[in-house]
């Protein structure tokens, strides 16, 4: 079974006699760059990048008579062409999340006068990945509790408090990303704020090698807001190294030069 969310996640209420019955996910293609040198049996790999998926949803229509069927139908066409776009979330994992919209005809098969079932073809919206419903600071600031319906098992959490926490206020800290993909600020929801930032603040990923440096000499709150950094609410990104952080799954271990408290806010992403 499977839910529908709008972009505000306000679930969406179904019509009488739509009944939800699976949702098929594919895995996601790869698409490959090889070449081969003139006269070699070698071919040569130049890396891969993610391409698209299939979503399926797969819905039963009841319906009274052959009448009411037809009543039925056209508020199904009616639900897809009012949300543009959407959000579905499978009923048995309900803390992930796939955007997507409807976007190719398709014809119910009628069993009978009263049932029919359809499949409905999804186009994947942005990036191919499941990404949490919850951000990290709901997990800083509530915990993690299975019947909030944001966490759920399968999504790489730990048992771990120290991997639940994302504000800090040492030099040397570490953030645990529960995805199985890198979060990187200008493809995925990553903010992350820095209190009381004074000129050469350095952040540094370890993990990756990433740096951050703000070169500035007006003290405040420095905000990394995806491909946007501000220094209070004001653009900044001129008074930076111009580098940007990213997270890889795992844990990442982070260095400042300054202590002040760091918070990060970013969701998780999956295969």
């Amino acid at each position: 079974m499977f839910k529908m969310f709008d972009l505000q996640m306000n679930e969406i209420e179904f019509p009488n006699g739509f009944i939800p019955l699976d949702i098929f996910i594919s895995s996601i293609e790869k698409v490959r760059r090889t070449g081969r040198v003139e006269g070699s049996n070698r071919l040569i790999n130049y890396g891969s990048y993610y391409n698209d998926r299939d979503i399926r949803l797969s819905i039963a229509l009841r319906s009274n008579d052959t009448q009411d069927y037809r009543l039925l139908r056209d508020e199904v066409e009616s639900l897809f062409n009012m949300h543009d776009t959407f959000y579905v979330v499978e009923s048995y994992q309900p803390g992930k999340r796939y955007l997507v919209s409807v976007d190719e005809r398709y014809i119910p098969d009628r069993i009978n006068q009263k049932v029919a079932h359809v499949d409905v073809m999804c186009t994947k919206i942005g990036i191919p990945f499941a990404e949490s419903i919850g951000t990290t600071q709901d997990i800083e600031r509530d915990g993690i509790t299975y019947n909030s319906e944001l966490w759920a098992y399968g999504m790489g959490l730990l048992h771990d408090d120290e991997s639940h926490k994302y504000t800090h206020n040492t030099t040397t800290f570490s953030i645990y990303n529960a995805g199985t993909e890198e979060v990187h600020p200008f493809e995925q929801y990553l903010q992350i704020k820095i209190n009381n930032a004074s000129k050469n603040y350095e952040l540094k990923n370890l993990t990756t090698g990433d740096k951050f440096k703000y070169t500035g000499d007006v003290s405040g709150t420095l905000k990394l807001d995806g491909p946007n950094i501000t220094l209070n609410n004001l653009q900044t990104l001129r008074d930076t190294n111009k580098e940007f952080i990213t997270l890889a799954p795992g844990w990442n271990h982070f260095e400042q030069n300054q202590a002040r408290i760091v918070e990060f806010d970013f969701r998780f992403y999956y295969l």
